[in-house]
């Protein structure tokens, strides 16, 4: 097993100052109105919350609460409120009760749009459990209790303000065929920060050579999680010399992120989100779906020998990617983390035999349809037992093989059967 030990933070982090100031009035403008809680990092106001008791009022109430009575102009006198203001004040705003969190980045009055910021854990697969002592007014014990106890947490709150929000900005059409940018100010949903922290935690203490599946239903937010997922990874480096792996302090834990995907948005996303993080444009290769195959191969062996950060390539070029990896004697050592977006294209005919010709898949009927799930899973299996490939498979509703083939058994120790059935890393 090969495990990460992560250094201590430097003097200037520890520096860093986090502040909660409760009922802060924050109108320059005269205006009496006071927010619940307000954090500071060093003085700049990054996050507001409004608290309600489950007892006497909902979450909803708070919801209303910012609605109507925090609006980024002071309905009197027009001026702006500087804490309010989108891109100018606090960064997220939380409606938060015992038993729900709800978020938005940009308060707008009536048009103020919320996502839910809870675990999805509850029964129904909506909200969050509720502790059993969670039974009078009082109690200590919160449903909502992970807001404070994990994203609030010095370390976590950073991390997030530095790896995590992102401005994304979308050209959109409008009515009279005119187009305007549209703002968003991207928080990540519990769930979202919930799995990648998980993830890179699993890569730290299990090392490479591993399958996860991420179960995550459609509107989850799959394309940023996978963008947080792949900066993160193509980012992460050891911190002690590992000479079984041939590895020193300081080298990354994988050569290369390749991101299978079909979806144009997601490059556009992952380019635009990186770089607001690194600055650096270099870090991501996409391999054109236009180009010839011969000119497509020697595009796919030139960014993994050049050790490209994140390399996006479609389902149907995967493969070569494993015939790149196989037979290039300069790639052998090297170490490189999958992570598959679910697609949404099937393959027959011509593309469905060349496919099958490069996965070894003979034993599939000629004329059967591929679709992406199987293309993946024949391709892992065409790389059996490689400690050099990390997979990170995202999906809304996975087939029974693939879960068997990418899901964790609840006991490791035990060969799967009825009771040690494999699951998803992670559902939401």
């Amino acid at each position: 097993m090969t495990r990460q030990h992560h250094i201590g933070m430097g003097a200037d982090y520890e520096q860093n100052i986090l502040r909660v100031v409760p009922e802060l009035v924050y109108s320059p403008n005269g205006y009496d109105g006071r927010l619940d809680l307000t954090l500071f990092v060093n003085g700049i106001p990054v996050a507001t919350c409004e608290l309600k008791s489950e007892f006497k009022q909902s979450v909803d109430n708070a919801k209303v609460q910012y609605m109507k009575d925090r609006q980024p102009k002071d309905p009197k006198t027009r001026k702006l409120e500087p804490l309010l203001t989108f891109k100018r004040g606090a960064l997220v705003h939380f409606a938060v009760s015992q038993y729900n969190v709800a978020m938005t980045t940009r308060l707008a009055g009536k048009k103020t749009f919320f996502l839910p910021f809870d675990q999805d854990t509850s029964e129904g697969g909506k909200g969050n459990d509720v502790p059993d002592s969670l039974s009078a007014e009082g109690s200590d014990s919160y449903a909502t209790s992970y807001l404070w106890n994990e994203i609030f947490q010095k370390e976590n709150l950073l991390l997030i303000l530095s790896r995590y929000i992102h401005l994304e900005v979308k050209d959109v059409e409008n009515l009279d065929g005119s187009i305007t940018q549209k703002e968003t100010m991207i928080f990540p949903r519990y769930h979202q920060w919930a799995v990648v922290s998980k993830l890179l935690k699993t890569v730290d203490s299990e090392g490479t050579g591993h399958k996860y599946l991420i179960q995550h239903s459609a509107g989850s937010g799959k394309s940023n999680s996978i963008a947080w997922l792949s900066h993160q990874l193509a980012s992460k480096h050891y911190y002690i010399d590992h000479p079984e792996l041939n590895k020193q302090a300081g080298d990354k834990v994988f050569d290369s992120v390749i991101v299978i995907t079909d979806r144009t948005v997601l490059d556009s996303q992952l380019q635009d989100t990186i770089y607001q993080f690194d600055h650096n444009e270099g870090m991501i290769a996409r391999v054109n779906r236009e180009e010839a195959q011969g000119s497509k191969s020697g595009q796919l062996a030139g960014e993994l020998r050049a050790s490209t950060s994140i390399i996006i390539v479609t389902i149907q070029t995967f493969p070569h990617v494993l015939e790149a990896i196989r037979k290039d004697s300069t790639l052998a050592g090297r170490s490189f983390a999958v992570i598959a977006d679910e697609a949404h294209s099937s393959q027959t005919g011509t593309t469905a035999r060349k496919l099958r010709e490069v996965l070894m898949a003979e034993q599939l009927d000629g004329d059967e349809e591929l679709d992406s799930e199987d293309m993946l899973r024949l391709s892992l299996e065409a790389r059996k037992g490689s400690s050099k490939l990390s997979y990170f498979a995202f999906t809304a509703t996975p087939k029974a093989k693939t879960l068997e083939l990418f899901g964790r058994r609840p006991n490791l120790d035990e060969p799967a059967s009825d009771t040690n059935k494999p699951q998803p890393f992670h559902v939401y």
